[in-house]
């Protein structure tokens, strides 16, 4: 559709409410900022779902508190779109050392319920989930395989990077199993907001996969290793050993998806990229993954091709 259908929909669906229309992405999905005099500025998001992942934001509201996710005005599913008001505070990458400290325990908690309520509901299949929520995997290890072994190929010719999943499959692979559990897999500090009256909200959740729960901690620990939000989940989880091994690999796992994403669209200096709301590299955190798990990054190395 062009962006005026797109507004016309937005303008009956606001029942003609609309005093200004700004485009403000079009990546996977497009969304538009909406002014109105009824609601302020509000946000409306057509879902595309033509990434890798379908975008099921719209299904969570189904399934837990809506008080941890944006209020939704209208919503429809021909064409599928939903109109959102306005969050105002601000997303645990932009909060000051100190807003973080007193905020630790209560985004935690709250990530612990987004994770735990989401994973108590299962899918069929693995992995990747189609639009009826079902995974599109036979097996949870197919999934990775598959995944992983995508990732390694666009990140072949990376120190490290290139070699790191085989590596870590070829001692753990006992270990990379799990259940179909349904489970966010983008948590980073930019989707996480602390609202300016204190609640907390997951702003933009929509990527779920049918997998064991840790994965989801995983992706979250990719982000938020070494920062207070770590030492404050892990004290939370209480994780044996075994699991603290798990959550390790999926970190590795869920950085090399998100380096390889960025090679696909063309940043270069992958070592200078930090997480969201970090001090550290997502490469310096690899290795320090790696060694905890017992595997020398010194042997990793990969010739330039």
């Amino acid at each position: 559709m062009e962006n005026k259908e797109y507004i016309d929909i937005i303008t009956d669906a606001l029942n003609g409410d609309v005093e200004k229309v700004e485009l403000v992405s079009q990546t996977s999905n497009i969304v538009f900022k909406v002014t109105t005099k009824q609601y302020g500025v509000v946000y409306a998001k057509f879902y595309l779902n033509k990434s890798s992942h379908i975008d099921n934001e719209m299904h969570l509201y189904s399934l837990m508190d809506q008080k941890y996710l944006k209020e939704v005005i209208t919503s429809s599913e021909s064409p599928k779109f939903a109109i959102f008001k306005e969050l105002k505070g601000k997303t645990i990458d932009e909060l000051t050392p100190e807003e973080l400290s007193q905020n630790k325990e209560k985004i935690i908690d709250s990530l612990i319920y987004f994770y735990e309520t989401i994973g108590g509901q299962k899918a069929e299949g693995f992995g990747l989930l189609d639009e009826n929520m079902n995974g599109t995997s036979q097996s949870f290890q197919d999934f990775i395989v598959k995944r992983q072994s995508d990732t390694e190929e666009v990140l072949k010719d990376y120190p490290v990077l290139g070699t790191a999943f085989t590596e870590i499959y070829k001692k753990y692979k006992g270990s990379i199993a799990g259940d179909n559990s349904l489970v966010p897999i983008d948590t980073n500090a930019k989707n996480i907001m602390v609202t300016e009256s204190g609640d907390i909200k997951f702003i933009d959740p929509g990527e779920l996969i049918s997998a064991p729960k840790l994965m989801g901690y995983g992706d979250f620990v990719a982000h938020t290793y070494k920062t207070e939000l770590y030492e404050e989940l892990m004290k939370k989880l209480n994780l044996s050993k075994e699991d603290e091994q798990r959550l390790r690999i999926y970190a590795v796992f869920s950085s090399l998806n998100i380096l390889a994403f960025l090679k696909k669209i063309g940043v270069n200096d992958l070592d200078k990229v930090i997480p969201y709301g970090n001090k550290e590299t997502f490469y310096s955190f690899i290795e320090e993954h790696l060694k905890a798990l017992g595997i020398e990054t010194q042997n990793l190395d990969v010739e330039e091709r």
